[in-house]
This record gives structure tokens, sequence and C-alpha cells, in this order.
């Protein structure tokens, strides 16, 4: 097929005009003969070859529409075809008989009385096998009873009137009845084409769009579904199309909002994988309710698009920086703890992490992350002494429009949200108030959050991992950290080494440190001394990993062109011999003199120059809170 419509001619000189016509006026249309079963074959034919619309007349054109699934558009018999048939065959004593389908005898009627021609009819049922026996007897009835001796009618009449004394005659199409029905067929065309353009839209939409769409009629009866839908509920449209709605999915309300006509929005629904949030909209024709259009949405997947929102607004990676590989030791039991980690990290068991300050325990718990079954989610780190109380609840839980003086426009989604399907790292947890505690203990438990201001629950997929530097039993005992919270946090537990109880490991990362920040302070290539060598080796290193790295950066900041400054390093290696100065006699008097607040401010002073400026260590040690060691740490840095 060249061209989408075909025109099927029911005899020669029909076929011979439609082509004329077609090469004088450029139709798009390809030409076939064919009447009748013949016609029929031609147009299934030029189905199968890709025509989208047949054209035809009279009984031909009746038959082909039940053969086709395609649109069958009729070549009307007009006035014209009538007169220029019927005239030749009027004049005294012509009975005339009239055979065909409806269209084609009631014109021919009015044109009999018009020329004052006596008629009989004999009309064939549209749609339906043609009795041509039965036919046969009635033409035979009309020519002994009433003296027909003249038929006339469509391509039938030729096909099935055998008998010699009657003059049989065709209804013949002319130009201007072909013209109309192209013009028709090439409209239709055009509105299918614009169909199935919206079709495919539509499709397309409904292919690609993230919510799951689902749609029935007035009965209930589903008449649409999305491949997100047939995902959501695990079904697919072969199954489902055509069945009540309340048969494919357990509690859903789309009856009653057939009945109601109210819109249901935002509504909480259970699906096979969980929760899912739906809106159900009656579609109203003229104020009847003529069907519904339901959409879901997966609770998961809205907290995903929140998450990557929130993370965009804010710049906020989220992600691990280490791996297990970025760990160097040559100690036995490090690597035995590397080993135990590797083990947790395949579990999505909450981890307690215990080591002093500086031995890695944010290394450790993003190592973990990153090699366990939620390395794709977001890691988010908070340190728990870093903020005051109150200002470490809104950021943990977030909060809502409203919820307190000074809270943004729009609420602020908190961190076990933002944590949705990764891991949380709650570094410092010993230092957290006992009323977040319980708020943290019912997040553990129950997996859900609810924001500041809010009543509403907000369901989590969360891995925690805790570390602290202290002894969280002793803390504990004193009352200062929950039971419950306790054994909630502790289910795996790794204990931390300090580097001064992995000697081995001292000069390898010494070495490692030394040559990292050569190259990122672009510093010429140089060679560790001897002397600082044998030194750290010595050294305690009551700041861990933390402390020699802050000491290599030193050396090789300090360095010029290449060389280390040596008076520089004999400074350093006076200071990690000595340990903290501590002065008697007039330092102490010193230390005493000035009001009670100086007093209380050089005391602060010195212990968190004591502490390597942990001001968490610091607080403890003094028997204070964070947030005094934070406001003279800050009158300090004022002078």
């Amino acid at each position: 097929m060249k061209n989408n419509i075909c025109l099927v001619a029911t005899y020669t000189e029909f076929a011979q005009l439609a082509r004329e016509l077609k090469q004088e006026l450029d139709l798009p249309i390809d030409v076939l003969e064919g009447s009748l079963e013949e016609g029929t074959r031609q147009a299934v034919k030029a189905e199968k070859a890709g025509a989208k619309i047949i054209i035809s007349r009279g009984g031909t054109a009746s038959m082909i529409r039940r053969h086709v699934k395609i649109p069958v558009v009729e070549i009307r018999i007009t006035g014209f075809d009538i007169f220029r048939n019927i005239y030749p065959v009027s004049g005294p004593g012509r009975v005339l008989g009239l055979l065909g389908y409806k269209n084609a005898v009631t014109g021919c009627r009015a044109a009999a009385q018009v020329l004052g021609i006596s008629i009989h009819e004999i009309i064939l049922a549209d749609g339906v096998e043609t009795d041509w026996e039965d036919v046969r007897s009635r033409v035979k009835y009309l020519m002994e009873e009433h003296g027909v001796n003249t038929f006339i009618g469509d391509t039938s009449v030729l096909t099935h009137l055998e008998f010699p004394t009657l003059d049989v005659r065709l209804i013949t199409s002319g130009r201007e009845s072909i013209l109309p029905a192209v013009e028709d067929a090439m409209n239709l065309l055009r509105v299918q084409e614009e169909e199935q353009k919206a079709t495919q839209r539509l499709q397309a939409i409904l292919n690609f769009v993230h919510d799951g769409i689902m749609a029935t009629d007035e009965s209930g009866n589903i008449t649409l579904l999305n491949p997100v839908a047939e995902k959501i509920f695990h079904v697919s449209q072969s199954q489902v199309l055509g069945k009540k709605i309340n048969k494919v999915i357990t509690e859903t309300r789309i009856d009653e909002v057939l009945k109601s006509g109210q819109d249901e929005i935002g509504q909480l629904q259970k699906a096979p994988e969980g929760h899912i949030l739906t809106n159900r909209i009656p579609i109203n024709v003229n104020g009847v309710v003529k069907g519904v259009v339901a959409t879901f949405q997966e609770v998961t997947r809205i907290q995903d698009a929140e998450r990557t929102i929130r993370q965009s607004l804010y710049g906020k990676g989220l992600v691990t920086k280490y791996k297990f590989n970025d760990i160097l030791t040559n100690d036995s039991r490090m690597k035995n703890l590397i080993e135990i980690a590797r083990g947790y990290s395949l579990t999505g068991a909450t981890v307690l992490i215990q080591g002093e300050s500086g031995t890695g325990k944010e290394l450790f718990s993003q190592s973990i992350h990153a090699s366990s079954p939620r390395s794709q989610g977001p890691f988010v780190a908070v340190n728990c002494a870093a903020l005051p109380s109150q200002l470490l609840e809104s950021e943990l839980f977030g909060y809502v429009e409203g919820a307190f003086t000074g809270a943004k426009k729009g609420g602020k989604i908190g961190l076990f949200e933002l944590a949705h399907n990764g891991t949380i790292f709650l570094d410092e947890i010993g230092d957290m108030e006992k009323g977040l505690q319980a708020r943290l203990l019912r997040v553990l438990e129950e997996r859900m959050v609810m924001r500041l201001g809010s009543d509403a629950l907000i369901p989590v997929n969360i891995r925690v991992i805790a570390a602290t530097n202290i002894d969280l039993r002793k803390q504990m005992m004193a009352g200062n950290f929950r039971n419950d919270l306790f054994f909630r946090l502790n289910v795996l537990n790794l204990p931390l080494l300090s580097l001064r109880e992995r000697p081995d490991d001292i000069p390898l990362l010494a070495e490692q440190f030394f040559k990292r920040f050569i190259r990122e302070h672009n510093k010429n290539a140089m060679e560790l001394p001897q002397e600082m060598k044998r030194l750290i080796c010595e050294y305690s290193w009551p700041g861990n990993i933390r402390e020699l790295k802050n000491i290599m950066e030193r050396i090789v900041l300090t360095a010029i062109e290449g060389e280390i400054h040596l008076p520089t390093v004999r400074l350093m290696v006076e200071e990690l011999q000595a340990g903290p100065k501590q002065q008697a006699g007039s330092g102490n008097d010193e230390l005493i003199q000035g009001t009670f607040r100086d007093i209380k401010r050089k005391i602060i002073r010195r212990v968190l120059q004591e502490e390597d400026w942990n001001k968490s260590q610091t607080a403890r040690r003094l028997g204070i809170d964070r947030m005094t060691v934070d406001r003279f740490a800050e009158l300090e840095s004022d002078d």
C-alpha cells in the first residue's frame, strides 16, 4: 500500500473513473476493484498491507464493514446518480423494481415519484448476510404479479438477478459521489492521526510518570493501568483490565468515590510491599460520575525524592570518603578489627564504636557504610557534642513551619529523614542530653520520626552507627546515660585501639601523613628526619592519630625550599618529650590572680590546651557543660 486510504470500486467503469480522478486531482488513495465477496477480499488484504480507511459503496461497503476493523466510508448514491439512471427507464407502461440497501432505495423512490413511475421495492438488510434465494423469489413474484419489467439497484442486482425477460440496470456513481467520500476519508484520517498522536503522548506519560495510575468506569471495572501501578500491585494489564477494582486491590475506596463523587486526596493505603499515598478523583460528566482515576505514590519514593531535593538545595553530598582499604595498619589486632567491621557491614544492625579521640571512629563508620548494602544511600554524620541539645534535636528530627520562634518558612527536614535508605553516624553519643536520648531510643525501636511541632509519624529506613570516647557503662552507673538506650546501641560493638597500643603503626602512619601533606601543600620532595622518626615511636600520643597527623602537617609546613627547619623540629621534640607544661610557684600564683571570671577562663584555657583543644573532654574533666566551655572559648578568641 502506497497510501493509507483504499477505494474498492465495485465495477470496472467505477474503478476507471476513480483512477482518473486520482491522477487528475493527485488524490492520496489506492484504487482496487471487486464487488461483494471479491471486494471484501481486496479490502481485507489492503488492511493487512497497512490501509487505515476503506472507501466503497452499497452492498460491498456493507460486507467489507463486517470483515475489517478499520473504518469504512461509504460512497453515497446522490440525486444526480439516481436521476441519471432512472430517467432512461421512465415512460408509459414501465413498472420499475428497486433492489438494494435502504439509502439507495429511498433516493430512487423519491426520484420515481417525481418522474411518475410506478415502483416496487425490495430493501436489503444492512449488516447481515443476504438470503439471495429469497430475494430471487420476491423478484419473480413482482414480475409475475405486478408486471415489473425493469429492476434497478446496486452491484448486487447485476450479480444475483438472472431472469431472461428482466431489464436489469445498475445505479452508477459519478465523480460528484466519489469526491465527497474521498474528502470524508481524508478528514477521518487526519482525525485518526491526531488521536494517535494524543494517544501516544498519553501513553508516554503513563509509561514514564513516576506515579502509579489506574482508572475505572462507572461500574468499577478497570479501564487503565500504567506500568508503575502494575509494579506496585504486582499485576499486569492483561490480567486485570475489565475486572472489578475491588477484586484486584484490597482496601481500596474507589467504590465509595464512585458513589459519593467526592475527591479523596493524600490518603494512605496498604500495598503488597508497604504503604502508598493515593489520590482518588471522580470523573464527572454533566454531573454524573462516569468513573474514577486514582494515582499512587510509594512512600519510600516520596522520601527519596524529598531527600534528593534537600541534598541539592543544601549542597550536601552525604557520601563517604573512606573505605576499609584506606585504614593503614601493620598491627594484627587492628587487622582483626577491620575483618570484624567488614562482617558488621553486611548486616543492618546498630553498631557502637568505642575508642579514644583520634582513633578513627568516623573512618570505620564510613567504611562500614561503604561496604554495606546501603552504600548507594546517604551517609549522614552528626557530632552530638558540637551542638546545644535544643539545636541538636531540631537538626536530628527536623521541624514544621511555626514550630518555634525563628523556624524557617516551610519547615526543615531532619537528619534522620535525610539518611533514609542509608546510614546515620552519631558521633560522641555519650554527650547527648537525656531527654534527647529518649527520642533517639524511640527512633531505634520504631523506625519512625516526628518533626518538632508535628503530630505525624514519618517512617525511616536507616542504619545507626554510634561512637563514643567515654565509658558508657560508667555513665549509666552515674545516671547520665539511659540503660535501655545503651543496650539498644550496643548490638554490635567495635572497640578501637589507641595509637600507643599499636606501636608498629606509628612510623607507617607518620610516613604516610608526611608524604600526603607534601603533595597537598605542593612542597619539594624531602625525607622525614631520623631524629623525628625516633621520637614519634617513643611518644605516647594521647591525641592518637589526629595528633600524629597534626604534627606531620606542622613539620611539612615549616619546611623551607625542601629543607626541614631543624630548630622547629627540635622545639617539637621538646614539646613532645615534656608533654603539657605546668608551671609551679609564680605560675600557679598567676593562675589565681584576677576576678573569679578571669580564673575560670584561665583554668578552662589550660585544660583545653592539655586536652588538645577537645572541648567535650575538657567539659567532662572540669565537670561543667559543653556550652560553658564554648562560651569561655569564645571570650578567649575575642581577647
